[in-house]
């Protein structure tokens, strides 16, 4: 399968997200590491800061889409942090989170009062971290759930997809899934999906959204939009769990 990911976007193919830039603070460097490299997965741009200092040098040179903060910074707080950008006038409007390993409810309003969009509890995982910085970003994307690249074998009302030709699903989201296939489907017609993930089969009912004909891509054949309709929450939590790996995948354990 493909490892190449991207968030979901407002159409089929676009991430939407490269004009975004995020500036990452963090003075744990194996956190900053890791959340870097993650981001720069879902098509970010970012920049890494491992102090105040440079991270205010960074926001100044350029200012950022979004600011994602550990809440405690060698020096000062993110808190602190925040003051600081919310005075700048260059970045007085920048959307800003907060991070920490011991968010606590009481702490996460404090947050919030001191003008931060919203909070992280570390470890964060790549899912988690979308869902929150997405909505942010892009508010007036239409999706809401992290969408990868892949290659993953399917059948579609109990007749399963031509590998050897090229038949797959190339995308795949908790909402729904992109397929290749020699086949047509109607527009609104539902279908019935099969898959499998972690050595499970996952099932699902599902709308065909739109369709791509032939001429329209460089395969040959049709592309077919998916949109599932009715799943177990147990196959929700394997695609979801399934795309966390995949975002998350070659990087070395223990950088969170």
């Amino acid at each position: 399968m493909g490892r190449h990911n991207l968030p979901e976007a407002d159409t089929s193919n676009s991430a939407g997200s490269t004009n975004s830039y995020i500036l990452l603070v963090d003075s744990d460097v194996q956190s900053l590491t890791f959340l870097s490299m993650i981001l720069q997965r879902m098509e970010y741009r970012v920049s890494s800061a491992p102090g105040v200092g440079h991270a205010l040098a960074l926001a100044n040179a350029s200012t950022p889409s979004l600011i994602i903060s550990e809440l405690n910074l060698k020096g000062m707080s993110g808190l602190e942090l925040l003051q600081h950008i919310r005075l700048t006038p260059r970045t007085s409007t920048v959307p800003f989170i907060v991070m920490s390993r011991e968010l606590s409810p009481e702490l996460e309003q404090q947050c919030k009062e001191a003008g931060a969009a919203a909070c992280l509890e570390k470890p964060v995982q790549a899912n988690e971290l979308y869902l929150v910085i997405h909505p942010i970003i892009r508010p007036d994307s239409r999706r809401k759930n992290m969408r990868i690249h892949t290659s993953l074998s399917v059948i579609v009302n109990k007749r399963p997809l031509d590998c050897v030709e090229g038949e797959c699903a190339t995308n795949l989201s908790a909402n729904g899934m992109f397929l290749l296939t020699r086949n047509s489907y109607p527009v609104n017609s539902q279908v019935v999906i099969e898959a499998n993930l972690y050595d499970q089969i996952i099932m699902a009912e599902a709308r065909i959204v739109y369709c791509r004909a032939p001429e329209e891509g460089p395969t040959g054949m049709w592309g077919i939009g998916l949109h599932f309709l009715k799943t177990s929450p147990q196959a929700k939590e394997i695609i979801r769990r399934f795309i966390n790996d995949e975002v998350s995948h070659g990087i070395a354990p223990g950088m969170e």
